[in-house]
């Protein structure tokens, strides 16, 4: 009883505020935001925000008996148009109506939509701008009025802020609206924040969230400084005290967004010392060295590796080798299945899982396991395997063991996998995992090289023959004898997309733009390719990572299941040069890397010119706007983010890119700052946003459902399939990184035909001719070894 006591005494303590969402992606830069503001009042000891959604109550009658738990409100940003009302906003329209006067006293903050919500409920028009400005910073002026009412207090006369909106709010001749804030561009003298006369309701319509937006934060501190005076002078402070209902509610709408961990985080975990085999032995640097190695390696293997060092990237190479004990672990979106047996069993054949993923029911006992699952039931599973396995040794090799593979873009939030092709696309799996036991790992940048095993299999044979081989010897080839080009005999069909059909999507991605929809759409192509032949995935691999090297260079061929006498099992196989890191985590720090912004290398384009182009206003706003979002994606589980490296101009093989680094610290159970692993983030940031673009949400579905299903008919029924989604590992030592599916090739028939993706971020500085040809340029990368 204490106890509780106690707890309702601190939650009294706390500033509550209710965050309202439109599924926005820069919800959670808000909220931690507001989070942060610490130095409220004595009376205060931390700020509490509960977030929801925009249609998490159907009507303000819903919403009105939990008001007085909240000393405040927050209406974020978010897609759409005020002038829809509740299609577009939800609930937002009808709290700014407002007809019964139950929030009057109520302090209230509406950003971008909340704002353009707030000032039309009180007779304003909103309208599009002419000039749209997304991802651009500009300089905020204040005006008188500003310095009295409180929410700008502190500020200078002028500060810069970052602008995401397409709509804009005319407040000429309505009374009842404050101006405090303004900036100029092409569109003329443009309202940037507005108070309700007599009310303590403010708006601003810039970004305060945004890592480019200056003093955002004590925006934010001057509006809960306000409104707790507010409430001690209506006696809201005092009343909320007397309701004795408070944790139990505030815990129930904390539960309406899910964010439940994947698996519960130990304190402790068991070393391993006994079952685990790591030897160690000096090699040479030269990153070939893990091409040399795979000549010499007959068994089945997945590489991922480095074909150029860089630094923070591509400095290790994992050479997994599956075998009879390692568990694969299949999804499949479209009919909502996981299938879980042992590589290469041979009481598991083709037909059996056909007939299981057709929905007959087999008396397997054992050999082959089907759960019925969605994406967010086949993350559980994953983490119920892992949870027991998880193990505190080895930290500083980043790949122990454990699982390794591929997540597909279908299997990340707010994709459906409704596949428009034949029957045969609903066994297409959109994740497939395989645990290892026995891996090769190399530390380019020191020349050591290790054998490990988790259950001490690992292959003598094998390390005797990389001893005689490789170990103390520097005189690696300097050039691999790998072919350079495929073979002359065979000939390629190419299927590209249809420059008419792409004109069409690109149209459509800057109409949804201008009228508030997305800030960015990631609009991707893909390209098919089918050989008079097929060759060989391997022989294909050996010439693309000498076109294309890169620092995050993967092979996959997923031969899980031995053909029986008159079965060709589809065979799913993956060949990157990707330069994108997506994410990469130990057990307390998360680190990602987004890429925006593409310049081809060419005699007349160095670092310092590609430097001048990447930085223009368009570039820089994809960049910041995939930033933020980034940013978004990690505040949601973790509150303690920091962009490390802000933009900076990249070089690879045949291109230029702008790379920012945005790290989430505090990830272990003893830090108490989260109860989330990194397999959790991953799980909330798929897909990723550089190739989604933002609000991820309903740019997501708009791309899936209204733009690319015709563009890409002719690959995977319109489905993006593996290309955009994300591989990599998640060890059993808690170490985790995943790399972007760019720059790819991936088949789902072992090689009788080829997919290729290639797109861009569409902007509404975006022209036509620059998106086609930075397309062109990706797709050239590795569409070039077959012409």
């Amino acid at each position: 009883m204490l106890a509780d006591t106690i707890n309702i005494k601190q939650q009294q303590q706390q500033l509550h505020v209710l965050f309202i969402d439109s599924y926005d992606s820069f919800t959670y830069n808000v909220v931690r935001l507001i989070e942060q503001q610490t130095k409220i009042s004595p009376e205060v000891n931390a700020v509490h925000v509960t977030t929801i959604h925009s249609d998490t109550f159907q009507s303000m009658a819903q919403l009105q008996p939990l008001l007085p738990l909240f000393d405040a409100i927050v209406v974020g940003p978010g897609p759409g148009n005020p002038n829809n009302g509740a299609q577009d906003m939800g609930i937002i329209s009808e709290l700014f109506e407002n007809a019964n006067g139950i929030l009057d006293a109520v302090p209230i903050l509406g950003i971008c939509l909340g704002f353009q919500a707030m000032c039309l409920a009180q007779g304003a028009t909103v309208c599009e701008l002419d000039t749209i400005k997304h991802g651009q910073v500009y300089e905020m002026c204040l005006k008188d009025e500003a310095r009295s009412c409180g929410l700008f207090s502190g500020y200078p006369d002028t500060f810069k802020s970052t602008r995401y909106h397409s709509l804009h709010v005319n407040a000429e001749g309505v009374d009842n609206l404050l101006p405090l804030c303004s900036t100029k561009d092409e569109n003329g003298t443009l309202l940037m924040s507005a108070q309700i006369k007599h009310k303590p309701w403010f708006g601003v319509q810039y970004h305060p969230e945004s890592c480019c937006s200056e003093l955002g934060g004590l925006l934010v501190s001057n509006f809960l400084k306000l409104s707790f005076s507010n409430n001690m002078k209506t006696g809201r402070w005092e009343s909320k005290k007397l309701n004795r209902n408070f944790s139990d509610i505030l815990s129930k709408l904390d539960r309406t967004i899910d964010r439940d961990p994947i698996y519960k985080i130990k304190d402790e975990y068991p070393s391993g010392d006994k079952t685990t085999y790591v030897k160690q032995f000096e090699v040479s640097k030269d990153p070939k060295l893990t091409f040399e190695i795979c000549d010499i390696i007959q068994e089945p293997k997945f590489v991922m590796s480095s074909s150029v060092i860089s630094e923070n990237r591509g400095e290790w190479s994992i050479i997994a080798l599956p075998n009879s004990k390692s568990k694969v672990f299949s999804h499949y979106g479209a009919i909502k299945k996981t299938t879980v047996y042992n590589w290469q069993d041979e009481k598991v054949s083709y037909s059996m899982l056909k007939k299981c993923l057709d929905g007959q029911d087999l008396d397997l006992h054992g050999p082959l396991t089907v759960i019925k699952e969605d994406e967010s039931q086949f993350w559980i599973t994953l983490g119920k395997f892992m949870e027991n396995r998880i193990i505190d040794n080895h930290r500083e090799i980043p790949f122990i063991g454990g699982l390794v593979g591929i997540l597909g873009y279908e299997i990340g939030q707010y994709v459906s996998c409704n596949r428009c092709g034949d029957d045969e696309d609903s066994h297409i799996p959109d994740a497939k995992l395989v645990f290892i036991n026995n891996s090769v790992v190399i530390n380019h940048k020191e020349g050591k090289l290790y054998c490990i095993s988790l259950d001490s299999t690992f292959p003598v044979t094998l390390e005797q023959s990389l001893t005689d081989n490789f170990v103390l010897k520097k005189d690696i080839k300097k050039k691999i004898s790998w072919p350079e080009y495929l073979p002359k005999e065979v000939d390629f069909t190419i299927t590209m997309p249809d420059k008419v059909d792409y004109a069409n999507a690109f149209a459509k991605c800057q109409d949804y733009m201008h009228k508030g929809d997305s800030y960015e759409m990631c609009l991707t192509t893909q390209t098919k390719v089918v050989p008079s032949s097929v060759i060989e995935p391997w022989r294909i691999f050996q010439t693309l990572v000498q076109k294309n090297p890169a620092p995050f260079s993967s092979f996959f061929e997923f031969n899980d299941i031995v053909p029986n006498q008159g079965e060709r099992p589809p065979v799913l196989c993956f060949l990157s040069t990707s330069p994108e890191r997506f994410l990469k985590w130990d057990a307390d720090t998360c680190e990602l890397r987004p890429i925006k912004g593409t310049v081809r290398k060419g005699p007349q384009m160095d670092l310092f010119e590609a430097t001048k182009i990447l930085k223009t206003p368009k570039e820089f706003g994809e960049n910041l706007m995939i930033l933020d979002l980034i940013r978004n994606d990690l505040y949601e589980l973790v509150p303690d983010v920091r962009v490390e490296e802000f933009m900076s101009v990249e070089e690879y093989a045949t291109v230029y890119q702008l790379v920012s680094v945005v790290k989430a610290h505090g990830l272990t159970s003893a830090s108490k700052k989260t109860r989330y692993s990194g397999m959790d983030i991953l799980k909330h940031s798929l897909p990723p946003g550089s190739m989604t673009g933002a609000p991820k949400k309903i740019t997501v579905q708009l791309l899936q459902d209204k733009i690319e299903t015709k563009l890409n008919n002719h690959v995977n029924g319109g489905a993006r399939g593996v290309y955009s989604g994300v591989t990599g590992y998640w060890s059993v030592n808690s170490n985790g990184d995943w790399s972007v599916n760019i720059r790819c090739m991936y088949s789902y028939n072992g090689g009788a035909s080829w997919q290729l993706g290639a797109g861009g971020a569409i902007t509404v500085l975006s022209t036509l001719d620059g998106e086609l040809e930075e397309m062109y340029t990706k797709l050239e990368s590795n569409l070039q070894i077959f012409m």
